[in-house]
C-alpha cells in the first residue's frame, strides 16, 4: 500500500448500523497503522479520491448505495436511489494507478450496482433477476469456516448472503452454510478485498 490513510465511504438507506460499523472500522485500521477519513456520500469519496491520487492506500465501502429499482424499494427510491457518476470511474483510475487496495464489507457487493466497473472489481455481485434473486434469511447465529490455514471456526450474530453471482474469480477465505463470506482477488496490480 501506498499510503497508510484510508478513506471510509460509510452510510446508505437502511437495515444496517452504519455508524457502529464504521467506528470498529476505523478502530481496526488504527490497530494497523492506518489513519482513517470518512465519508458520508459517495460523491464525496470520488472527489477525495480523484483529487490527491496516492493520498489513501485502502478505499474502505461500508454502506449501502445502489439504483433501488427493485419494487420493494419503491417508498424509499426517492429518498436514497444512488446512480454511479463518471467522475467514479476517474477516481477509482486515480486511486488504482496510485497502488491503492480496496476493502467493501458486507453491503459492499450490492452497492454501486450501475457500474460493472466496481462489481468486476470485487468479483460477486447481488442479482435482482427475476430468475436469480439474490436473498438473506433473518440474522442468527452462524459458523464461519476460514478455509485450512486461515484460523478456527468461529461465530458471529449476521445475516449470510446468499445466491450471489459470480463474475470474476475469487480467492475464498471463509464460508458460511457452503456460501463465500469473505475473499480477495488480484486485480491488475490491485488487492481486493470482501
Amino acid at each position: 500500500m501506498t499510503s497508510r490513510r484510508a478513506l471510509l465511504l460509510a452510510g446508505g438507506s437502511h437495515g444496517h448500523d452504519f455508524a457502529a460499523t464504521a467506528a470498529a472500522i476505523v478502530d481496526a485500521l488504527a490497530e494497523r497503522e492506518l489513519a482513517t477519513d470518512q465519508g458520508e456520500t459517495p460523491d464525496e469519496a470520488w472527489e477525495a479520491l480523484g483529487a490527491a491520487p496516492g493520498h489513501y492506500g485502502l478505499l474502505v465501502v461500508n454502506g449501502l448505495r445502489f439504483t433501488m429499482t427493485h419494487e420493494r424499494y419503491d417508498t424509499m427510491r426517492a429518498q436514497w436511489a444512488y446512480h454511479t457518476p463518471p467522475a467514479a470511474d476517474t477516481a477509482l483510475d486515480a486511486h488504482l494507478g496510485a497502488g491503492g487496495a480496496v476493502l467493501a464489507t458486507h453491503t459492499g457487493c450490492i452497492c454501486f450496482d450501475d457500474w460493472q466497473r466496481w462489481v468486476h472489481l470485487l468479483g460477486r455481485r447481488w442479482s435482482w433477476a427475476p430468475d436469480h434473486l439474490s436473498w438473506h434469511p433473518e440474522r442468527a447465529t452462524l459458523t464461519i469456516e476460514p478455509i485450512e490455514g486461515h484460523g478456527a471456526p468461529f461465530e458471529v450474530v449476521d445475516e449470510i448472503y446468499t445466491d450471489l453471482v459470480d463474475v470474476a474469480p475469487i480467492d475464498v477465505l471463509a464460508t458460511c452454510c457452503s456460501e463465500p463470506v469473505a475473499w480477495t482477488r488480484q486485480a491488475g496490480t490491485t488487492k481486493v478485498a470482501v
